[in-house]
């Protein structure tokens, strides 16, 4: 899994891109460069804005070409209140890639029709089950997984078929940048030596 950087400034190696916010001052040099990015709507920090979230997403629109998604609007937690915000604002975001995002109890649920990229949101417990990994194997779209903070979250997910290829985050940069980026560089270094 690869890194999506949350943060401003130069992307270091090794990263897939930049994951940007509305709450973030300014357009990333590394988008404006042509750095791949993602959009991520703020409903597990801040609950989402659509009044800040919308004009700001136009703003990115001279970069949609690297957007590798957008997540559309998700209850932290709740399948079924996310599934209902999919259908009521799902159209809202056409013309960019977007970004269903499963939350606690989508194993019981059918996913949604016409997602990009499957995000795995939710509480903890419920992000390192085997209901997490059960909406994993039903789709064959992009993945990526919200809140990588530790290696051992790191490693339980690297481990499955197919992870070489997704996309993560965590929002531990904020607090210790450096220490984080380089802990991060080093997962990313050192693949699993055991598949799930």
């Amino acid at each position: 899994m690869r890194f999506l950087y949350p943060s401003g400034g130069n992307l270091p190696e090794g990263f897939a891109g930049y994951l940007v916010t509305p709450s973030m001052r300014g357009i990333p040099q590394g988008i404006q460069a042509g750095a791949r990015w993602a959009a991520d709507n703020q409903a597990y920090t801040k609950g989402f804005d659509a009044g800040m979230f919308f004009p700001w997403l136009k703003q990115m629109e001279p970069y949609a070409s690297t957007c590798l998604f957008v997540t559309v609007p998700d209850v932290v937690g709740d399948a079924i209140q996310t599934l209902d915000n999919w259908r009521r604002l799902n159209g809202y975001f056409q013309g960019w890639p977007r970004a269903f995002v499963a939350q606690d109890g989508q194993e019981n649920l059918p996913l949604p029709q016409g997602f990009d990229v499957l995000f795995i949101g939710g509480f903890t417990k419920w992000k390192e089950s085997r209901a997490a990994i059960d909406c994993i194997n039903r789709t064959d779209k992009p993945i990526h997984v919200g809140r990588i903070n530790t290696w051992r979250r790191y490693r339980h997910f690297a481990r499955m078929p197919g992870a070489a290829s997704w996309t993560c985050d965590g929002t531990r940069i904020r607090y210790e940048r450096d220490k984080a980026t380089k802990e991060w560089q080093r997962y990313m270094a050192q693949p699993p030596l055991l598949g799930i």
